[in-house]
């Protein structure tokens, strides 16, 4: 059997030996040894892992690099809302379709399984194969959502009342749930008890300049680098806070327009805060645009 300690390396290798480019961006996703464990620990005592931290740490691309590291397939995503309900990570049923179909006589209303669309966890619960699930910002969801979670995660069960029957998880092994929330408010201590919890930095330095290698390449000017990410770094810290800190990938996007501008790290490291090039790629509010311009001075 493979040591559940070794399942995950977040070094962003699949199955196969060969790179696991991140969604929707260039280069591998590469978890911080402290995060390797979280997801392994999860893994082993076969618990959610509930991720926070401020929104451009990860979170939800984490679930997409375990899920290719481990050759699970495609991430089942269930975005929660303020309204969400526990059944809703399950399936739904689609009464509009059915009801249309009804007015043609299709032959298909006779069997409302034809109507149930099976949601993320439901899907999981079902499949013969090891899935991931990512319950994306948790904290939205109201306030028994999270509880009423963790009994069908707990029970790997659960019941289709139209159809009359019961699912249950018949696989190997169980799906892995990872769920992140941006602490908008605090969850349920029951539900905290019964899941592995983690807390994701904001990387530091030299983290950064692995990120920008991964995303943009390795033959990035290092002085241009280095310039970039103090500024980015001194803009984040900058007077009583701003409303919105720039993130990872506003960095990654920001030097890329650097490069493109011509740009060098004198000039760069020289510069004003307010005076910034292309300033808008970190800026992303008015308030905090007057505060660096009023300020920054």
């Amino acid at each position: 059997m493979t040591n559940p300690w070794t399942e995950y390396r977040g070094n962003g290798m699949g199955p196969n030996g060969t790179p696991v480019e991140t969604r929707g961006e260039r280069g591998r996703y590469l978890a911080d040894p402290e995060l390797v464990i979280a997801v392994n620990t999860a893994i082993a005592v076969g618990q959610p892992l509930l991720l926070t931290g401020e929104p451009g740490t990860g979170k939800t691309m984490l679930a997409w690099s375990v899920a290719a590291e481990l050759g699970l397939g495609k991430v089942l995503e269930f975005h929660t809302a303020s309204d969400s309900k526990a059944k809703d990570t399950l399936y739904s049923v689609d009464n509009l379709r059915r009801f249309y179909d009804a007015q043609t006589q299709d032959p298909r209303t006779k069997d409302l399984a034809n109507y149930i669309e099976w949601r993320p966890l439901g899907e999981a619960i079902r499949s013969p194969d090891r899935r991931l699930v990512l319950i994306d910002e948790i904290d939205k969801a109201p306030r028994d959502f999270p509880n009423d979670l963790l009994d069908v995660i707990d029970q790997l069960e659960f019941q289709v009342p139209e159809l009359g029957r019961a699912y249950r998880n018949e696989g190997p092994q169980q799906p892995i749930v990872i769920i992140t929330s941006n602490s908008e408010r605090q969850l349920p201590p029951p539900f905290l008890r019964r899941c592995v919890f983690h807390y994701i930095e904001f990387p530091r330095s030299q983290a950064l300049k692995r990120i920008l290698e991964e995303r943009l390449g390795t033959d990035l000017p290092a002085r241009l680098v280095d310039a970039a990410i103090a500024r980015f770094q001194e803009l984040r810290a900058f007077g009583d806070g701003l409303e919105k800190k720039p993130s990872t990938s506003e960095l990654v996007a920001w030097l890329k327009v650097l490069q493109l501008a011509g740009i060098d790290a004198d000039d760069l490291e020289k510069r004003k805060l307010s005076d910034l090039p292309s300033r808008g790629a970190l800026i992303k509010t008015d308030a905090d645009d007057r505060m660096i311009r009023g300020q920054a001075r």
